[in-house]
């Protein structure tokens, strides 16, 4: 095999930093000094997957982010790992990091494979896999050779999204405004909360909404709530926030007393079947379509909706009756 020709060091030069850390802080205390503890490490998991800026990078991490950035890599150094039990990508993991799974066949004693997060497509990799318990795979449309996993005595889950093109609500398009709309004379929000905080009228003043929106570009908020009136009965504006992604939501009701709302369209995406990892109000899955995930952009809607009481006028919103 060619990489037991290679020296460690060759091998490190070769391998994706992210798979570097993570093989480091399998070993902790321990470093990485020689091949054969490759063999001995039995457990990858999501928690210990290092991710720039993450919270866990931030906390625990710091030091290594400018090493994620330097350099692509590959991950064949997992296929040295032949004893490795527990395999599991996160969610957090970036988009794209991993093109080449041909060391999956060599992981002969994985009994809980996590892939869902990844671009993993072919399943014809995981037929020598028997000692497998819990496999989880992306959604199943994207999968060659499902019929693999007929064959395979473990559980197995695909990462469908929540929704479907075909049965999906339909909507309407607010266009983008070319001409934003006038500033009030004063704040048209009378009620706003975000964690422990909770201001009403006259309490709510431009640095209040300054603050906000340091803390949502920072990613310091979880949730917020806007309302025009100051019992929080009226027209209100929401926004989940998680891992990068917001998910804001106006919600009204027109003449006939029927409830409308409004959720903004993130033009990278024209399928619904990609969820978002945030959800609205931490329960109810939205897809990446009808989410935000900038969260400069993201403070731009809340702090025009607080201001205004309108939509952010700079992107297209759809409206769900």
């Amino acid at each position: 095999m060619a990489s037991q020709e290679m020296t460690l060091e060759e091998m490190k030069q070769r391998t994706s930093p992210y798979l570097l850390c993570w093989i480091d802080l399998a070993l902790t205390p321990k470093r990485l000094t020689e091949i054969g503890q490759l063999r001995r490490i039995k457990r990858l998991a999501d928690k210990d997957f290092p991710v720039p800026h993450s919270e866990y990078t931030r906390q625990k991490l710091a030091p290594i982010q400018d090493f994620l950035h330097s350099r692509a890599g590959g991950w064949a150094m997992l296929g040295e790992m032949t004893n490795l039990q527990v395999l599991e990508f996160p969610e957090r993991a970036p988009a794209g990091l991993v093109t080449d799974f041909s060391f999956l066949p060599k992981l002969k004693n994985l009994y809980r494979l996590d892939l869902r997060y990844t671009g993993f497509t072919d399943c014809s990799l995981l037929s020598g896999l028997t000692q497998l318990r819990n496999l989880a795979l992306p959604a199943r449309k994207k999968l060659i050779h499902p019929e693999v996993l007929d064959a395979l005595s473990c559980k197995v889950s695909t990462g469908d999204s929540f929704y479907q093109d075909d049965t999906f609500p339909e909507y309407r398009v607010i266009p983008v405004q070319e001409a934003p709309c006038p500033a009030p004379d004063g704040l048209a929000v009378r009620c706003l909360e975000y964690g422990r905080e909770r201001f009403v009228n006259d309490e709510i003043t431009q640095e209040v909404l300054d603050l906000l929106a340091e803390r949502i570009r920072a990613g310091k908020v979880r949730s917020l709530f806007l309302s025009l009136d100051e019992n929080g009965e009226e027209d209100f504006f929401t926004m989940d926030i998680e891992d990068g992604w917001a998910a804001p939501m106006f919600n009204v009701w027109n003449e006939d007393g029927e409830a409308v709302c409004f959720q903004p369209i993130n033009e990278k995406y024209d399928s619904v079947e990609e969820d978002a990892p945030v959800e609205i109000g931490g329960q109810s899955p939205v897809p990446k379509r009808f989410a935000i995930d900038d969260l400069t952009l993201a403070a731009e809607c809340a702090i025009h909706f607080a201001r205004t009481g309108t939509l952010y006028p700079a992107i297209r919103w759809a409206e769900f009756t």
